[in-house]
């Protein structure tokens, strides 16, 4: 499913039964009317359907994996900065596995964290948490310690984190073991047992959004030789 959609047009939906709604698309809290807030194409796969545009402005979704900067605490809850010149997001010290008021997560100012959003209705602020809804566990989510975090296009983001065979990421493994996470407003944190190899990922990557995948090989090679690796 493919189509031009612009703010305000009425979706119809094949199957909306158990429906993920990504970015670009808001359901209202009581008609679960399916809204587009984005202009772009509309694409479904499975269950999963979301609005494909080349907006530089990360606007928040339910669902969405991010990345952000802890910038303040406020009692039981944690500001956390999205993307820059934007308003902060809430994230609850309750929002995480196991979290009681005794067993807190002791986040400071200036930690990077990976979570989903869980909460974009317009009406309220948007929060996140750090737990997989479906488990109850931390699914990955959490502090990101150590690494490096880089900005890319939201649309690159998205391609890197929605396509499990990107091409790219199939080529980085091959050069060393990493860990990587990606966050749907553009940035991207990764980190491999040596700098160098963090950095020449990181320069491998970024330098790969601005290529046709056919040349991802020679981007790689590049960056990683210009660090001696």
């Amino acid at each position: 499913m493919s189509q031009l959609i612009i703010p305000g047009d009425n979706l119809t939906i094949s199957d909306s039964k158990e429906l993920v709604i990504g970015p670009g698309i808001h359901v209202t809290p009581i008609t679960k009317e399916i809204i587009p807030v984005h202009s772009g194409i509309l694409q479904q796969a499975n269950n999963a359907l979301h609005i494909e545009s080349n907006s530089r402005r990360y606007i928040p979704s339910n669902n969405d994996y991010v990345i952000g900067l802890v910038t303040g605490v406020f009692g039981d809850n944690f500001r956390v900065s999205l993307s820059n010149f934007s308003f902060p997001v809430s994230l609850s010290a309750m929002a995480f596995p196991n979290a009681t008021k005794k067993n807190r997560p002791n986040l400071k100012i200036g930690n990077l964290i990976y979570a989903r959003v869980s909460n974009a209705s317009p009406e309220v602020d948007v929060e996140i948490e750090c737990i997989d809804p479906t488990t109850g566990k931390d699914g990955g989510f959490g502090l990101l310690e150590g690494g490096y975090v880089f900005d890319v296009s939201l649309s690159f983001a998205r391609s890197l984190l929605f396509d499990v065979n990107h091409t790219l990421l199939n080529l980085l493994v091959k050069k060393c073991k990493f860990e990587l996470a990606i966050g749907l407003n553009g940035k991207i944190w990764i980190k491999a047992d040596d700098l160098k190899y963090t950095l020449a990922l990181a320069k491998s990557i970024e330098k790969a959004q601005l290529v046709y995948s056919g040349e991802f090989n020679k981007v790689i090679n590049s960056a990683f030789s210009e660090l001696g690796l």
